[in-house]
Parts: C-alpha cells; sequence; structure tokens
C-alpha cells in the first residue's frame, strides 16, 4: 500500500513538473507548507490531549483520596496519590496545588507543557495543559476540632486529677488526643470528660470515679499539626521592652511588638485596643486580681521563653481579630522563633475565668489548668490546641460553641467531614 502510495505521488510531481516547464511544481510546494504544518500541529496537540488525560485522571484520584482522608494531612496525601497516579508522558508537570475551600470540599490543581515537535517551526516551543478538580463528601457530617492534643507519643497525653474535667457542649465538636500510647488519655479521681467525639488513637486509663462519655472512637486518625507551616506575621522593632503594671490602676494598651513579655501584678484592670499584640522573648504574665478585656485581638508569641502565665484571681475576657494575619487566633504561639525556642510550658492557674472567643493554640506546650482556674466558653466559638493538657484541682474547662452567633473566623483546617463518600463535582 505504501509503495503505490509512493507510486501515484511521483506520477503527481513528474505530471506537476512537466506541465506549464514545471511551473505548477513551486505552487505546490508551497501548497504543502500549511499542510504540513496543519498535520504537524495536529501531531503536537494529541500528544498534548493525552498528557492532559492523563493529567485531569491523576488529579482527580489525588483530590478524592485527599477527600476521603479528611484530616489535616489531607494535602499530603492526595499529592503523594497524585505522584503515583501521574503517568510518564515525558511532559514537564508543575507540583500540584491543593486546598480546602470555606464550604468544606477539597480542590486541587495542575499544570503540565508538553514540548512541541512540528510546532516550533512555527515559534511556539510547548503546549500548556491545565487541569482543575473538586470533590465532596456527600452524606458526611460537619464537624470540628475543639480540642487538640498533638503530642504522638506523650504517656499521658491528657492527663485529669482532682476534681478537674472537660465538657465540650457542642455538638459539632471533636476531642482529639494523638497520643499511641497506653494510658494517653488519664482520669483519676472525680473527674469526667464529655464531649461529642472522643477520637484517641491511644488507650484511656480510668481510676476511681472517673467518668468519660462518649466511648473513644479508636478508628480515629493521628491530625498534624494544622498551622505547623502557617505563615506568621512579621516582626518589626520594639516598641515596649520588659513592660510591667502593678497596682490598682486601670490602662488601655495599644496594639505593637513588646520585647521581654508582659507582666501584670496587683488590682490593675488592662483594656486591649483591637489589633496584633506581638510578645517576643518572653511571657505574657499576670497575677493578683487582674483582669484583661479585648475585643478584636490577637497575641503573637515568638522568641525565647514565649508562654502564658497566670496565677492568682486574674480574668480574662478576650474576643479575637476577625481579620489580619492571625484572624480567629486569641494566642498563636510560634514554637521555634528566629530569636530562640519558645517556653516548654504554659500555666493557666489560681482562681482565674478565662473566657476565650477564638482560638488558642499552644503548640509543642505542656499546658496545666489548675487550682480552681475555669476555662469557660460561654462563647460561641473556642478551640484550643496543646502538645499536652493537664488539668488538676478543680480545674475545667468547658466549651459551648455555637458557630452561627460568632463573627470570629474559623481557621478552615479546624474544620473536617465525617463520614460519607468523596465525589467529584468538578
Amino acid at each position: 500500500m505504501r509503495t503505490h502510495a509512493r507510486s501515484v505521488f511521483s506520477l503527481l510531481v513528474r505530471f506537476l513538473a512537466r506541465e506549464s516547464g514545471g511551473s505548477l511544481l513551486p505552487m505546490f510546494a508551497l501548497t504543502m507548507v500549511p499542510v504540513m504544518g496543519m498535520v504537524g500541529a495536529a501531531v503536537d496537540y494529541s500528544r498534548a490531549s493525552g498528557v492532559q488525560t492523563g493529567l485531569q485522571a491523576a488529579l482527580d484520584a489525588a483530590v478524592l483520596a485527599g477527600a476521603r482522608d479528611g484530616t489535616a494531612n489531607w494535602p499530603n496525601v492526595a499529592l503523594a496519590i497524585f505522584n503515583a497516579s501521574l503517568p510518564d508522558r515525558g511532559a514537564s508537570v508543575t507540583a500540584p496545588t491543593f486546598t480546602k475551600n470555606p464550604d468544606g470540599s477539597f480542590s486541587g490543581s495542575a499544570t503540565a507543557n508538553v514540548s512541541a515537535s512540528f510546532l516550533k517551526v512555527m515559534g511556539t516551543s510547548s503546549i500548556a495543559t491545565v487541569a482543575q478538580s473538586k470533590a465532596v463528601l456527600s452524606g458526611s457530617t460537619a464537624m470540628q476540632f475543639c480540642v487538640v492534643a498533638l503530642s504522638s507519643n506523650a504517656q499521658p497525653a491528657v492527663k485529669l486529677t482532682g476534681n478537674a474535667s472537660i465538657h465540650i457542649n457542642a455538638p459539632q465538636c471533636i476531642f482529639q488526643v494523638n497520643s499511641n500510647s497506653g494510658g494517653a488519655v488519664f482520669l483519676n479521681g472525680n473527674t469526667s470528660i464529655s464531649s461529642a467525639r472522643n477520637c484517641f488513637i491511644g488507650t484511656a486509663a480510668l481510676v476511681g470515679n472517673a467518668t468519660l462519655s462518649p466511648s473513644p472512637d479508636f478508628m480515629c486518625k493521628p491530625v498534624p499539626d494544622p498551622f505547623a507551616d502557617y505563615v506568621k506575621p512579621s516582626v518589626g522593632p520594639c516598641d515596649h521592652v520588659n513592660y510591667s503594671e502593678s497596682g490598682n490602676k486601670t490602662i488601655t494598651l495599644q496594639p505593637g511588638v513588646y520585647c521581654g513579655g508582659m507582666q501584670f501584678s496587683g488590682q490593675v484592670t488592662v483594656t486591649f485596643a483591637p489589633g496584633l499584640f506581638v510578645i517576643k522573648d518572653g511571657m505574657l504574665q499576670a497575677s493578683g486580681g487582674t483582669s484583661f478585656i479585648g475585643n478584636g485581638v490577637s497575641f503573637f508569641l515568638t522568641g525565647a521563653g514565649a508562654g502564658v502565665q497566670l496565677t492568682g484571681q486574674a480574668d480574662w475576657h478576650l474576643v479575637a481579630s476577625s481579620s489580619g494575619p492571625l484572624a480567629g487566633f486569641v494566642f498563636f504561639l510560634d514554637p521555634q522563633g528566629p530569636t530562640g525556642l519558645a517556653a516548654t510550658s504554659s500555666q493557666l492557674a489560681g482562681t482565674a475565668e478565662m473566657y476565650f472567643e477564638g482560638l488558642i493554640y499552644l503548640p509543642k506546650q505542656a499546658v496545666a489548668l489548675n487550682g480552681n482556674s475555669e476555662l469557660y466558653a460561654p462563647s460561641p466559638y473556642t478551640g484550643f490546641i496543646v502538645d499536652t493538657l493537664d488539668i488538676t484541682g478543680n480545674g475545667a474547662m468547658v466549651i459551648n460553641n455555637d458557630l452561627t452567633k460568632t463573627n470570629v473566623t474559623v481557621p478552615a483546617p479546624l474544620n473536617v467531614a465525617i463520614g460519607g463518600q468523596p465525589r467529584l463535582v468538578q
């Protein structure tokens, strides 16, 4: 068949050469240029189409796997599936991006550049292909991590003794303990824990009159630190150094950089103006009968020795910022700041009452709530993320979340869909 085609083509060329002294041959040659260009373009675009099909299939599989995982680690799960599913077609593929949307859906996008062969002579060196995918969990239940102990092996990671208690009175809240140790959660005495869902990776040990409700769900997965890669605010020069107040007075503080920490004692009443307070290279300390009020405030704790120490009868009533670099956070601890490591522990002690509307984020710290301290949250939204948690005496943590009643931004990584089947919607 090919020999016949070549013979016909040769006869056609000889015929064109004879006609009008060969004047048709140049015209024939000129007409073949666009024809060959179109054929070459078709070949290149066919290759690009094949790459795009493989790219889309790999991205769909990745987003579905990430949605099925549902934890804060879902982008890593999605990336692993994408890399394993992507066929090798000789294209240059950029790293995909994965995003969890405010509505709880999961999105991904990826691009690839296919080197052109025939189109290069026409000035096109490559063809870009784009894939986008979006998945939702059908039939799932929207929930939220409200209390998380991040340590993977502490024994115990959560400890309650005396009359201590944790009561999470919100149907959408999850109490997550990552430690895989035996006795990862230890309750002794008249202690109690209650929540909508207890996700314990390790086991729970109850002694005395301790109670735990509901029974732990041991099918849960560990949750990596959802804010380990969070973009932290920049820190400027010091506005104050070793700031302290004592005695019986009422003051108002403005946002800024407080180097060396903050220290309050006596009967000081402090109003924090809206904005970002940077506590650098020191503790935020309060003792005595101090009182703190702030609406639209966030505290960024960074540098050597950063942490929180509350003792005595200090009372706090703080509502997090709804905008800005730390929207939704009351406290955000940077455990490895550029000027040194943060303190290994924070303490909320004494007879303090603490009202926090927003997220308390103290990673890599052992947080103690003891004495008669009450982390009381009639606020519509409170979250608590620590490394380990120790509540003693009459210390209590009470959370009553109702997200329909808050203007505070809830950081998206805390939202999770439980159950359901993932399906593509894009």
